[in-house]
């Protein structure tokens, strides 16, 4: 009896850590502010390749009214992006399809997107996508 009650309140417990380990979307709160893009990891049919310096610097600002500012080389655009449970999904005209973006971690100094790309070639079995890395910096930073 002891054994029992012992194992069912471990198992409500694994349960319940399970549980709120899994979050059910993005933090909108957290994903406002700068983010320079730092670095890319392109994966194609077992080929990887990880850049550490792209080019040209980056920076994406994301702002409360669902926009997103994309800097670089001396020019600024603006993005839509809406929120959809853990993804991202970005496009350049309000209310067309856009590019989803998984997000794989959102935390205080790091946002971690990954995206699912189209084969280059035909045929089926084939995986091809990238992972963006991206820190948080200061607005100040911005000029």
């Amino acid at each position: 009896m002891k054994k029992r009650v012992i194992y069912n309140i471990l198992r409500a417990s694994a349960l319940s850590l399970f549980v709120l380990s899994c979050k059910t979307g993005v933090d909108q709160k957290k994903l406002q502010g700068a983010w320079r893009f730092d670095s890319l990891y392109d994966y194609y049919n077992g080929f990887s390749y990880m850049n550490r310096n792209p080019q040209p610097a980056e920076v994406h600002v994301y702002k409360g009214a669902n926009t997103m500012l994309r800097r670089g080389m001396g020019h600024e655009k603006t993005y839509y992006y809406q929120i959809e449970e853990k993804q991202i999904v970005i496009s350049d005209s309000l209310g067309s399809s856009g590019a989803r973006h998984l997000v794989l971690k959102l935390d205080s100094n790091q946002l971690v997107l990954k995206k699912e790309n189209r084969p280059l070639f035909p045929g089926e079995n084939q995986v091809k996508y990238e992972i963006r890395f991206f820190t948080r910096i200061p607005s100040y930073d911005l000029k």
